[in-house]
């Protein structure tokens, strides 16, 4: 009779388990999953939302000025050494570090490139070359006190800020040195040369042809890009997002990006430092995204203690991090001189705040291990757009800063929220 009782009871747990397992393998996980994926798509892809809302109020508030083609073209030309910093500072942010020198690295390697250009006549192409060794070596010096030395980077760049302020005066005797050579000056300023002459657009009018064709072929690569990265998830079993949401993802930024295009065109074709620009984009979002460097930055700021364990040799990717802060410092610092034609003492004055502000703005989270090179770009973008539209509303610059630094507050609160609401529901 006993164990007649106790097979009884052993086959109900029995069942009770298999019933349980059975539920929990059901409804709730689906649910689950949907809701971390809506969470997940909104914190990917709100910023280019809000850019574009950005963009579309400032373009009714202005009556259709901010899209003109002049203006369109002054807004990448007169920001572009902001982009580049802030495709540098991206990388420092996910690796859980910041940079407060950029503006002064910008204004010291601007002035060493003068003093080498306009009072030593050394060619460009070396003294070019020598200036972004010199950014390199200021990255190496502040990178061996945050890698290997242990100060916070926080504290050794706002000493580099205030040093590197104090060596471009020196460098400059406190005064401008210019006119940089007509090389340097295209570089900055100038437009690619129409070598197949204009095509008819209509009410348009004419427009570059080789501008029109880098347009079509940068939406064919953003067709092929997305279309085999979907096809690789599909492959491998993982969740797809609903497929007019995917086209949404491929239309949207591809009618965006002809429409830049066709008013680059139609004004004076592709400025070569925006060319520049998408070179180093391409360049950084391949490294991030496929390169064990990038891996590795990502690690890092996710949690540095997995990633040392991991085998990953936090020091040294620490340390040429800032190495790369350094060269794409001094790449800022050419184009900027360039384009002012004068290296002055004040140069770069609180361009650290916007490249920080362009890539939390972009999507880079507080804490590190999170944030990507275009979303960088898009940051910086919108706070041009906020400048460039204001200024033509008339609004004074404090209005200017109150706008951004709401738009940045509000940034990165979003980033807490969807951080937070990702956290319950994976519980």
């Amino acid at each position: 009779m006993t164990e007649t009782a106790a097979a009884t009871t052993a086959s109900t747990v029995t069942e009770t388990k298999a019933a349980t397992a059975t539920a929990t393998k059901t409804a709730p996980a689906k649910k689950k999953s949907s809701f971390s994926f809506n969470a997940g798509s909104l914190r990917q892809n709100g910023i280019y939302f809000a850019f574009a809302a950005i963009v579309l109020l400032f373009a009714v508030l202005t009556g259709g000025d901010l899209l003109q083609p002049q203006n369109l073209s002054n807004i990448i030309v007169q920001k572009s050494y902001i982009l580049i910093l802030a495709i540098g500072m991206i990388l420092i942010i996910i690796a859980g570090h910041i940079d407060l020198s950029v503006g002064s690295v910008l204004a010291a390697t601007g002035a060493f490139s003068a003093v080498l250009m306009v009072n030593h006549d050394v060619h460009w192409a070396i003294a070019i070359p020598l200036t972004l060794i010199m950014g390199g070596l200021i990255g190496a010096w502040q990178g061996y006190w945050v890698a290997y030395f242990g100060i916070p980077a926080f504290i050794v760049t706002l000493a580099g800020m205030l040093v590197f302020r104090a060596v471009t005066l020196v460098i400059l005797g406190n005064q401008g040195i210019g006119p940089f050579p007509d090389t340097v000056r295209n570089m900055a300023n100038g437009f690619t040369p129409g070598w197949f002459g204009n095509i008819a657009l209509g009410p348009l009018g004419g427009a570059d042809v080789i501008t029109l064709l880098v347009g079509v072929a940068l939406v064919a690569s953003i067709v092929w890009t997305q279309w085999r990265a979907r096809a690789a998830r599909q492959k491998l079993g993982q969740s797809l997002e609903p497929f007019g949401l995917f086209l949404a993802k491929i239309i949207a930024p591809s009618i965006v990006l002809m429409f830049v295009i066709v008013q680059l065109a139609r004004f004076k074709n592709l400025p070569w430092v925006l060319v520049l620009l998408g070179v180093l984009v391409v360049v950084y979002t391949l490294v991030t995204n496929r390169a064990v460097f990038g891996r590795h930055i990502y690690a890092i700021g996710g949690n540095i203690n997995a990633a040392t364990l991991s085998g990953v040799k936090v020091k040294q990717v620490t340390f040429w991090l800032f190495v790369n802060m350094g060269v794409l410092a001094a790449v800022a610092g050419i184009i900027f001189s360039g384009r002012l034609n004068l290296a002055g003492p004040t140069a770069g004055n609180s361009f650290e705040l916007d490249a920080i502000a362009a890539a939390f703005i972009g999507g880079a989270a507080v804490q590190g291990g999170v944030g990507k090179v275009i979303g960088a770009i898009t940051g910086g973008l919108i706070m041009a757009v906020i400048d460039n539209g204001m200024s033509l509303l008339g609004a004074g610059s404090e209005q200017v800063m109150l706008v951004k630094g709401l738009v940045l507050l509000a940034a990165v609160a979003f980033d807490v929220v969807t951080k937070r609401r990702a956290g319950a529901s994976s519980r």
